[in-house]
Protein backbone atom coordinates (compact mmCIF):
# COMPACT_ATOMS: atom_id res chain seq x y z
CA UNK A 1 0.00 0.00 0.00
CA UNK A 2 1.37 3.21 -1.10
CA UNK A 3 1.09 6.63 1.39
CA UNK A 4 0.28 9.30 -0.43
CA UNK A 5 3.60 11.45 -0.19
CA UNK A 6 2.32 15.05 1.73
CA UNK A 7 3.00 17.12 -1.00
CA UNK A 8 0.47 14.92 -3.58
CA UNK A 9 -2.36 15.66 -0.93
CA UNK A 10 -1.88 19.31 -0.38
CA UNK A 11 -1.89 19.39 -4.16
CA UNK A 12 -4.94 17.54 -4.64
CA UNK A 13 -6.89 19.35 -2.21
CA UNK A 14 -4.95 23.10 -3.32
CA UNK A 15 -6.74 21.84 -7.17
CA UNK A 16 -9.69 21.69 -5.87
CA UNK A 17 -9.99 24.35 -3.85
CA UNK A 18 -9.00 26.70 -6.67
CA UNK A 19 -11.42 24.92 -8.53
CA UNK A 20 -13.97 26.19 -6.20
CA UNK A 21 -12.65 29.66 -5.68
CA UNK A 22 -12.95 29.64 -9.99
CA UNK A 23 -16.41 28.49 -9.74
CA UNK A 24 -17.32 31.12 -7.22
CA UNK A 25 -15.86 33.62 -9.03
CA UNK A 26 -17.71 33.44 -12.28
CA UNK A 27 -21.03 33.42 -10.45
CA UNK A 28 -20.03 35.86 -8.49
CA UNK A 29 -19.25 38.23 -11.69
CA UNK A 30 -22.05 37.29 -13.26
CA UNK A 31 -24.59 37.66 -10.35
CA UNK A 32 -23.00 41.54 -10.64
CA UNK A 33 -24.02 42.31 -14.01
CA UNK A 34 -27.34 40.98 -13.09
CA UNK A 35 -27.46 43.36 -10.66
CA UNK A 36 -26.18 46.26 -12.66
CA UNK A 37 -29.24 45.14 -15.78
CA UNK A 38 -32.01 45.15 -12.96
CA UNK A 39 -30.74 48.45 -11.11
CA UNK A 40 -30.69 49.99 -15.10
CA UNK A 41 -34.16 49.67 -15.77
CA UNK A 42 -34.81 50.42 -12.15
CA UNK A 43 -37.37 53.73 -12.07
CA UNK A 44 -38.10 56.25 -10.02
CA UNK A 45 -41.43 57.15 -8.39
CA UNK A 46 -42.34 53.11 -9.29
CA UNK A 47 -42.55 54.51 -13.09
CA UNK A 48 -45.31 57.51 -12.47
CA UNK A 49 -44.57 60.29 -14.16
CA UNK A 50 -43.44 63.45 -12.19
CA UNK A 51 -45.03 66.39 -14.04
CA UNK A 52 -48.55 64.13 -13.83
CA UNK A 53 -48.56 65.11 -9.72
CA UNK A 54 -48.41 68.84 -10.39
CA UNK A 55 -50.85 68.81 -13.23
CA UNK A 56 -53.28 65.97 -12.71
CA UNK A 57 -55.44 64.71 -9.98
CA UNK A 58 -53.53 61.50 -9.11
CA UNK A 59 -50.29 60.25 -10.67
CA UNK A 60 -50.01 58.71 -14.15
CA UNK A 61 -47.62 56.07 -15.24
CA UNK A 62 -44.82 56.66 -17.49
CA UNK A 63 -44.36 55.33 -20.54
CA UNK A 64 -40.47 52.98 -21.09
CA UNK A 65 -39.94 54.44 -24.52
CA UNK A 66 -40.51 58.18 -22.93
CA UNK A 67 -37.90 58.75 -20.03
CA UNK A 68 -34.92 60.71 -19.02
CA UNK A 69 -31.93 59.77 -16.37
CA UNK A 70 -31.26 62.84 -14.15
CA UNK A 71 -30.14 62.96 -10.60
CA UNK A 72 -28.75 59.98 -10.92
CA UNK A 73 -32.01 58.18 -11.66
CA UNK A 74 -34.39 57.30 -14.23
CA UNK A 75 -37.31 59.20 -15.03
CA UNK A 76 -40.75 57.81 -16.93
CA UNK A 77 -43.26 60.12 -18.38
CA UNK A 78 -46.71 60.19 -20.12
CA UNK A 79 -45.86 62.14 -23.08
CA UNK A 80 -42.59 64.28 -24.52
CA UNK A 81 -44.18 67.73 -23.13
CA UNK A 82 -43.95 66.50 -19.46
CA UNK A 83 -40.37 65.36 -20.25
CA UNK A 84 -39.69 68.43 -22.07
CA UNK A 85 -41.20 70.69 -18.41
CA UNK A 86 -38.94 68.08 -16.32
CA UNK A 87 -36.04 68.43 -18.44
CA UNK A 88 -36.28 72.29 -18.14
CA UNK A 89 -36.91 72.43 -14.61
CA UNK A 90 -36.32 69.20 -13.13
CA UNK A 91 -36.41 70.65 -9.11
CA UNK A 92 -39.94 71.81 -9.93
CA UNK A 93 -40.96 68.43 -10.08
CA UNK A 94 -38.56 66.01 -8.50
CA UNK A 95 -39.91 64.97 -4.94
CA UNK A 96 -38.38 66.82 -2.00
CA UNK A 97 -35.68 64.94 -0.16
CA UNK A 98 -35.38 62.03 -2.92
CA UNK A 99 -38.19 60.75 -1.92
CA UNK A 100 -37.48 60.48 1.41
CA UNK A 101 -40.51 60.36 4.04
CA UNK A 102 -40.37 64.48 5.05
CA UNK A 103 -42.27 63.51 8.23
CA UNK A 104 -39.67 60.58 9.05
CA UNK A 105 -37.01 62.83 8.01
CA UNK A 106 -38.24 65.69 10.70
CA UNK A 107 -38.12 63.33 13.40
CA UNK A 108 -34.49 62.43 12.38
CA UNK A 109 -34.14 59.27 10.59
CA UNK A 110 -34.64 58.54 6.91
CA UNK A 111 -37.34 56.32 5.77
CA UNK A 112 -38.48 55.96 1.96
CA UNK A 113 -41.33 57.54 0.89
CA UNK A 114 -43.73 55.93 -1.33
CA UNK A 115 -44.95 57.02 -4.60
CA UNK A 116 -48.83 56.24 -3.93
CA UNK A 117 -48.58 58.34 -1.03
CA UNK A 118 -47.53 62.16 -1.82
CA UNK A 119 -48.85 65.51 -1.04
CA UNK A 120 -48.03 68.65 -3.24
CA UNK A 121 -47.08 71.30 -0.95
CA UNK A 122 -46.81 74.74 -1.48
CA UNK A 123 -45.84 73.62 -5.40
CA UNK A 124 -43.16 70.74 -4.41
CA UNK A 125 -43.49 66.98 -4.07
CA UNK A 126 -43.72 65.01 -1.25
CA UNK A 127 -43.46 61.60 -0.34
CA UNK A 128 -44.37 59.68 2.65
CA UNK A 129 -43.97 56.28 4.26
CA UNK A 130 -48.09 55.73 5.32
CA UNK A 131 -50.93 57.38 4.75
CA UNK A 132 -50.41 58.49 9.21
CA UNK A 133 -46.92 60.22 8.28
CA UNK A 134 -49.28 62.36 5.07
CA UNK A 135 -51.78 62.82 8.37
CA UNK A 136 -49.55 63.70 10.95
CA UNK A 137 -47.13 65.97 8.59
CA UNK A 138 -50.31 68.18 7.70
CA UNK A 139 -51.04 69.26 11.48
CA UNK A 140 -47.53 71.53 11.26
CA UNK A 141 -46.41 71.29 7.85
CA UNK A 142 -44.31 74.36 7.74
CA UNK A 143 -42.71 73.64 10.84
CA UNK A 144 -41.96 69.45 10.15
CA UNK A 145 -40.75 71.46 6.63
CA UNK A 146 -38.24 73.42 8.30
CA UNK A 147 -37.05 70.40 9.95
CA UNK A 148 -36.88 68.29 7.13
CA UNK A 149 -34.65 70.20 5.24
CA UNK A 150 -32.43 70.64 8.54
CA UNK A 151 -31.72 67.27 8.91
CA UNK A 152 -31.98 66.40 4.97
CA UNK A 153 -28.57 65.89 4.53
CA UNK A 154 -27.63 64.36 7.12
CA UNK A 155 -29.34 61.19 6.61
CA UNK A 156 -28.45 61.35 3.04
CA UNK A 157 -31.76 62.64 1.68
CA UNK A 158 -29.78 65.91 0.45
CA UNK A 159 -30.25 67.34 -3.01
CA UNK A 160 -30.06 65.38 -6.33
CA UNK A 161 -26.72 64.26 -7.59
Amino acid sequence: MDIPMISDVFYRKFARTAKILGVSMVFLSSASVLAAEQERYTYTLSMSDPVSYQVSEIPEKGREDVTLAWGGRIWAFTNEGNREAFRLDPEVYAPLFQGCDALSLAQGYRAEGLAKIYLVYDQRLLLFQSRENRALFLTAPDILLAKAQNRASDVKCGPYQ
